[in-house]
């Protein structure tokens, strides 16, 4: 395997599991906080993982995997800046 078809697998890789991340739990709503813990943030962690591997390994031509960075770090940040409701801690969000 050259080094051209293992940087397009990054870059694919990059971009499944920033879409897997994104979908990880939209499909229901209200939105399920427990769902976006246990696959969003991990999804996130593993994409950042691609994204370290191949910047260390590609140098400059990596930042193309940047392009999953929105896709999976929809949700983590979302998270950050919204919180949870006070239903979630009361296990009562309908």
């Amino acid at each position: 395997m050259t080094e051209n078809q293992r940087y397009w697998i990054g870059l694919i890789a990059s971009l499944v599991i920033g879409y897997l991340g994104w979908q990880s739990h939209s499909y229901r709503m209200p939105l399920v906080y427990d769902a976006m813990i246990s696959r969003s943030v991990p999804l996130a962690m593993a994409w950042a993982l691609v994204l370290t591997v191949c910047l260390w390994r590609y140098k400059k031509r990596a930042l193309w995997l940047l392009l999953g960075a929105p896709m999976a770090l929809y949700w983590p940040i979302w998270l950050l800046f919204n919180h949870f409701p006070p239903c979630y801690y009361l296990h009562n969000c309908v």
